[in-house]
């Protein structure tokens, strides 16, 4: 059997354009009216909906983002940022205490006001680049910011993981917690941060 005939090379691919301008603010009004409608209703938030939110019409939001996936990851992509911020914030700060109440408190808030957000560190069946990133850069926070802990008077037994067990938390905290819980302001939430941060701190010998 003779061999196929050679296909011709087709050459290098094209470069990707980039947006046109208006294309370009279309793409940013639809994802952050999709990051308000994420953060209120959940990761399940209906691209209509989010059509009217942005006041465009449905095939603008299908032309930005063609499926659910590609929003969501696009959302957790400036969630990022977020984290990258305040990690940077927390761990620039010299008092260990200090910075370990800005990252903890920080990140359970970004929990507690983002249902989508919220929903999608709680799925365990999930995956996601973007949730994966996220993980990436704040664990190893964690993990720093116990070691300075506990040379600072915190437990001698804590580790990274509880500092993220205790943000999964008090992000997990009802509104009912306090006057303006949910969003990670008033009584409620400071009353409970400030008990999580007392946990913390290595007991004196003697106390039960």
């Amino acid at each position: 059997m003779a061999p196929p005939p050679e296909q011709p090379d087709a050459g290098p691919l094209p470069a990707v354009r980039p947006l046109r301008r208006d294309a370009r603010h279309n793409r940013e009004v639809v994802l952050a009216a999709a990051r308000r409608m994420f953060a209120v209703h959940g990761a399940e938030c209906s691209f209509e909906d989010i059509a009217r939110e942005a006041g465009v019409g449905v095939g603008t939001v299908y032309r930005r983002f063609p499926d659910r996936r590609t929003l969501i990851e696009a959302i957790l992509e400036q969630r990022v940022t977020d984290v990258d911020a305040t990690v940077s914030e927390a761990l620039a700060l010299e008092d260990a205490w200090a910075a370990a109440r800005l990252f903890i408190g920080s990140a359970a808030r970004m929990q507690l006001e983002d249902r989508g957000l919220r929903e999608l560190l709680h799925d365990h069946g999930f995956v996601s680049a973007g949730l994966a990133m996220l993980r990436q850069r704040i664990a190893p926070a964690a993990e720093d910011l116990a070691a300075r802990l506990t040379r600072d008077g915190g437990r001698a037994d804590l580790t990274g993981n509880d500092v993220l067990v205790l943000i999964r938390m008090l992000g997990s905290l009802p509104p009912e917690t306090g006057t303006a819980a949910s969003s990670g302001r008033g009584a409620g939430f400071e009353r409970y941060l400030g008990l999580v941060m007392d946990g913390l701190r290595r007991r004196s010998a003697g106390k039960g």
